[in-house]
């Protein structure tokens, strides 16, 4: 099934101090990273920002949100009803590890009896790197005309599939690896963290293992 990546870039920072989007690692600008790995699932990538002037350098499609202020569950909602095909995979530009062969793995595990698949690991959902059908609309749109912006109340509402680690190869090729491609930089910390996690894979792919 024909699918639509949407790419959450609506955050404030405010932890960071700066646009952590815009942020490098290895010379590479963060959400340019995770629109090249979702460009390989998908061409239909689509930008959920209220900051256009900021992200025009991508050249991809930029939406605002239709519901401003009201977190990840407005930029769903942008994503979804700009989206001109059923099947959408979210994530967010604060990821800096995501990883195509996972979407991919994601989007096959959809079945048409669900609204979403979301990945369940060491017992936390992870509804930022999920998969979510346009049947989820109506019910979206009720709970930010409520003001009711928990990710957890929306999820409560429809029906979700989820996926365990085991349920990915990834998991059992490389768990170390797997386990970043969660990894979310709220901090400077964050940031420095995923720093460091990008050069021990880069010291792997070259051969040095001393850590």
């Amino acid at each position: 099934m024909e699918s639509t990546m949407l790419l959450l870039a609506g955050g404030k920072s405010s932890r960071m101090g700066e646009n952590k989007a815009l942020l490098t690692i290895d010379g590479d600008v963060n959400i340019s990273t995770v629109a090249s790995e979702l460009k390989k699932v998908s061409q239909n990538v689509l930008v959920i920002t209220n900051s256009f002037d900021d992200y025009r350098f991508l050249q991809l499609p930029l939406i605002a949100d239709l519901h401003k202020d009201q977190g990840p569950l407005g930029g769903l909602h942008a994503g979804l009803t700009a989206s001109k095909t059923q099947l959408q995979f979210l994530t967010a530009c604060d990821m800096p590890f995501v990883r195509a062969a996972a979407i991919n793995e994601m989007i096959s595990n959809y079945e048409s009896a669900f609204d979403a698949v979301i990945p369940e690991i060491n017992g936390r959902i992870q509804p930022l790197f999920a998969v979510y059908h346009k049947s989820c609309l109506p019910i979206l749109t009720d709970c930010l005309v409520k003001n009711e912006l928990k990710m957890s109340r929306f999820l409560e509402k429809i029906s979700v599939k989820l996926i365990k680690e085991t349920g990915f190869s990834l998991y059992h090729e490389n768990p170390a690896s797997f386990q970043h491609l969660f990894f979310n930089m709220n901090t400077r910390e964050d940031y420095q963290e995923a720093v460091h996690i990008k050069q021990k894979e880069l010291d792997i792919k070259g051969g040095r293992h001393e850590f």
